[in-house]
């Protein structure tokens, strides 16, 4: 759907963490925008 709509999107194996790890560029995210979402255990 991304790319459908002209972004330059891929699939990272390994998500996030992955790109952290690899030691990719970040950006930071405001405060505000910050969402909690619940967690199960």
């Amino acid at each position: 759907m991304l790319r459908e709509n002209g972004f330059n999107a891929f699939v990272i194996v390994g998500g996030l963490a992955a790109w952290k790890r690899a030691g990719e560029p970040m950006e930071p995210v405001p405060h505000d925008d910050l969402v909690k979402l619940p967690t199960f255990s």
